[in-house]
């Protein structure tokens, strides 16, 4: 009877269900004396200190049955699907090494048949659909394992669960695919024929569709995985056999020809030749086709250099962009190297000596694409037998000077050189050679230039080269040049010429497009920008890819390359004032009305600000829940950083601090910390200037957090003291509320504790009158972690427990999971260790519902401090996900989380 309860918990179970359960078709003539006797010795032994006659509390009755009252995570059932539920968010959020580790803690719970020694109907049926269960995540578990590689590993397990359940076709595949990660196709052609003889055996069928293409696949020697996105595999610790080397290709594709360049090509060979290692630079105006030699030259090569090949674009040039940093680089090929982020030095010597060391012996190319100076080089600089191309529009003798960098300048191509690009990309026979050499001179060598009056020529058979030629002699009284540093060249007449063959609507948004600040577009904001419906912006944009004036960088987003760029805002500059102040102040709402649509969806409270744009966009995207709403702040990061920076130097002053404060949770979620500081520090300038109260009290509270993120306490108090003056002169009980509780926790991090204790307290009684409930939460949550923090463990709890009961009214997530995390803190410092890890792993599940990787991260370090005070496994395992997370937010509380692990591994091997 208490299996019976137990699976009905916390629902009524009504007296003849128990008697139907417990004995079927015998039910013998004292059944109802039987299940209320059975009831009191349960009774009894769940609850032993209760009094006689005192009520019960976990098992009661109900109507004409009873209710078994079980508390979360006391049954090993409810505790087995939320960590399955929790692998499947972590799956769902690409962590799929953190997904199997749950699934292992989920199915190490089982540890015999369910309900064994239980006979009867309900109870075999019961044990069947739990049986069902734990093979089914099984088989989920395998499938991960798949994915990250464990093949091999897998084989016993899975030989062993096809042969106990030979009707499982999933299993069958599984185990195929295990096979042939192992490297042994022939044995998954072999399972595959088993499986098969035993489904037309048992079943009378043919295998199904899913093992039929394990089975094509392996035939056709493909590989039989599914696609899927790739996965980063978190550090493990080490193993009998050694991990593979990583060998990276990360050249971009070649151009599909290269003319003209064979003395240059036959150069860069006969260096490759003489010298171990070199490094040849490639330097030349803008357009003239310094990548295109480089990627030609080292797709040529590349069987030269078996350990692989590194290349990055460092966007020296780009105008609305700043050049990767050293840090950003070299963290790309550490990883590209195999380096899992957890491993990763913090300083940018150290990871530039592991880079050395890592290349150390190896023979690799690296090729480093669009560097503005030498000093953004050295430090990625392997020794020999490595070599290195540059591409650079300076010479950088400083790189000559220091490592002896092989110089090759390029200049326009030669006359038969360009005649050949323009015939070749044409591909019309129709067209004289003197016209071509005609057309060749007045594009001036330029590759760039060429490639774009050839592909006119190319989608435009009708039109003729001396239509194309009178076109460009047209533009002889206009700018020449366009973003090269000689100021020479026809690029602009060329693509004048270009823009002249489009239809109306893409001629006139490249010019409006011309007046984005940012590094990419969508169809979305050209809608906007243009005063366009969406169709139309998606075909302008696409009639622009086409003509080769924009490209794609991925589905739904469109860049100019940097000479395009400059000609589209030199086109944007010859729009009268009102059509670009027009199109600007569309393109700032549209970015603000979005901004505010995801930031309401973010798990995490925001104040009362009002945003009501002028022009709301007719069209903006899906965007409905955390987690879009964080992908959608992911994609247009960039862009809203440079629309609040045009805003902050053009005058815009509203979009100025609204577009920081539709910014400042996401950022902070990010632990964008430099990038927050500054715009908040322009925003108030903006405030200021508004002479808007309501402005100034946001952007002063906004300032003293993100001054907290760097520790400088006096500043932040000094921001929050004003914006608490702010709210007092104004008379309003919310903003006080807020910013009482803000005072209050820099108070405690400057050790002034009964100021703080204060200004808590305060905080509370002005949001209870106030009725703000968020506001009160937080003042609940801080004086609890103000207790904690003076090892008033008992003292904290009832604090934390009413704030963590606020945040769920209200629906913040991110206060939740964090109060689950201190909760977690309290009750293990208090010995309540099983405690303890239930808050923590609630923490971890609610944080992934918020998808905030900061607080996955928290309650991944508290559960790891909860594994290591039980002597349990898996404490390394959390903090190197919590020190991944971390690393990958660069927030600082990976090095507190390091040290941790290192102290845990250092345990283990001792």
């Amino acid at each position: 009877m208490l299996a019976v309860l137990l699976l009905a918990r916390n629902t009524p179970v009504s007296r003849g269900q128990i008697i139907e359960a417990v004995w079927g078709d015998n039910v013998p003539s004292s059944a109802v004396n039987l299940v209320q006797t059975y009831v009191a010795g349960l009774r009894r032994a769940l609850e032993p200190t209760r009094a006689r006659r005192a009520p019960a509390e976990l098992l009661t009755s109900v109507g004409d049955g009873y209710l078994m009252r079980v508390e979360s995570g006391a049954l090993d059932l409810d505790v087995f699907e939320r960590q399955v539920l929790l692998a499947n968010r972590m799956r769902a959020a690409g962590d799929l090494a953190g997904a199997a580790v749950e699934l292992d803690d989920a199915l190490a719970l089982s540890r015999a048949e369910p309900l064994g020694g239980v006979s009867g109907l309900f109870f075999d049926v019961e044990r069947g659909r739990l049986v069902e269960r734990r093979l089914a995540v099984l088989e989920e578990r395998a499938e991960l394992g798949l994915a990250i590689g464990q093949g091999p590993e897998l084989l016993s397990h899975l030989g062993s669960m096809v042969a106990e359940h030979p009707l499982r076709e999933r299993g069958h595949g599984l185990l195929m695919r295990a096979l042939v990660q192992a490297g042994r196709q022939a044995e998954a052609l072999a399972a595959y024929r088993e499986a098969r003889a035993v489904l037309i055996e048992e079943l009378g069928v043919e295998p199904g569709p899913e093992l039929r293409r394990v089975h094509q696949a392996v035939l056709a020697g493909d590989s039989p995985e599914p696609e899927r996105a790739p996965v980063r595999v978190p550090h493990q610790q080490a193993t009998p056999e050694p991990a593979p080397v990583t060998i990276p290709a990360q050249l971009p594709r070649a151009p599909v020809a290269l003319i003209g360049r064979d003395a240059e090509l036959g150069y860069m060979d006969a260096l490759l030749r003489g010298h171990d290692g070199p490094v040849v630079l490639v330097t030349g105006p803008a357009g003239v086709g310094k990548t295109a030699l480089a990627l030609h030259w080292a797709h040529r090569v590349r069987e030269e250099f078996p350990d692989g090949q590194l290349y990055v674009d460092v966007h020296g040039y780009d105008p609305n962009r700043e050049p990767l940093e050293i840090g950003e680089v070299l963290n790309r090929f550490l990883r590209a190297l195999g380096v899992p982020a957890s491993d990763t030095p913090v300083s940018v010597d150290e990871r530039s000596a592991l880079l050395r060391t890592l290349l150390a012996d190896r023979r690799m190319l690296v090729m480093l694409d669009n560097v503005r100076s030498s000093a953004d080089l050295l430090p990625l600089l392997p020794g020999a037998p490595s070599c290195v191309v540059v591409t650079s529009r300076r010479r950088l003798v400083g790189l000559v000077a220091q490592v002896e960098a092989k110089l090759i300048e390029l200049d326009m191509l030669d006359p038969e050189a360009a005649v050949d690009v323009l015939g070749r990309i044409a591909g019309r026979s129709d067209i004289e050679a003197g016209a071509l050499r005609e057309l060749a001179l007045l594009c001036d060598g330029l590759p760039l230039a060429l490639r774009i009056a050839a592909a006119r020529l190319a989608v435009s058979p009708r039109l003729r080269v001396a239509e194309l030629v009178e076109e460009l002699q047209d533009e002889q009284g206009r700018l020449a040049a366009l973003g090269l540093e000689d100021g020479e060249g026809t690029v602009r007449a060329a693509l004048d010429a270009s823009r002249r063959a489009l239809p109306a609507e893409p001629s006139r948004l490249l010019a409006i497009v011309g007046l984005h600040p940012g590094a990419d577009l969508t169809p979305h904001v050209v809608a906007a920008m243009g005063d366009v419906a969406l169709l139309e912006a998606q075909r302008a944009l696409d009639a622009l890819t086409a003509a080769n004036l924009l490209s794609v960088s991925e589905p739904g987003r469109h860049f100019a390359h940097d000479i395009v760029r400059v000609y589209t805002k030199t086109l944007a500059g010859e729009l009268s004032e009102p059509e670009r102040r027009a199109a600007t102040g569309r393109m700032l709402d549209y970015y603000l009305h979005c901004a505010d649509l995801a930031d309401g969806l973010l798990p995490i409270n925001r104040g009362s600000v009002l945003v009501a744009p002028e022009h709301r966009p007719a069209h903006v995207p899906a965007i409905s829940g955390p987690a879009e709403a964080t992908a959608w702040f992911d994609a247009e990061r960039a862009n809203l950083i440079a629309a609040a920076e045009l805003a902050s130097g053009s005058g815009w002053h509203v979009h100025a601090w609204q577009l920081p404060y539709t910014l400042s949770r996401y950022l902070w979620l990010r632990t964008e910390r430099e990038t927050s500081l500054r715009l908040t520090e322009a925003a108030l300038q903006a405030a200021i200037a508004l002479n808007d109260d309501d402005a100034r009290f946001v952007m002063q509270f906004n300032l003293g957090v993100a001054l907290l993120q760097f520790e400088r306490f006096e500043e932040a108090l000094q921001a929050q003291q004003g914006a608490l003056e702010t709210a007092r002169r104004k008379e309003d009980v919310h903003q006080q509320a807020r910013a009482l509780t803000t005072v209050a926790g820099t108070l405690q991090d400057l050790g002034r504790a009964a100021e703080a204790e204060e200004h808590y307290r305060e905080a509370m009684e002005i949001s209870r009158i106030a009725g703000s409930k968020w506001a009160e939460a937080n003042a609940h949550h801080h004086l609890g972690l103000l207790y904690l923090s003076t090892q008033r463990f008992d003292d904290a709890m009832p604090w934390l427990r009413v704030a963590l009961r606020m945040y769920h009214e209200v629906g913040e997530q991110c206060g939740e999971a964090a109060c689950h995390t201190d909760i977690s803190t309290a009750l293990l410092e208090t010995g309540d260790t099983d405690g303890a890890l239930s808050a923590a792993r609630t923490a971890l599940a609610v944080a992934c519902d918020a998808v905030s990787p900061y607080h996955q991260a928290l309650a991944h370090d508290r559960l790891a401090a909860v594994f290591e005070k039980l002597n349990a496994a898996g404490a390394a395992a959390h903090w190197q996900r919590a020190l991944a997370l971390f690393t990958e937010l660069g927030a600082p509380e990976a090095d507190g989380v390091r040290a941790r692990l290192a102290r845990a591994r250092a345990v283990t091997v001792g």
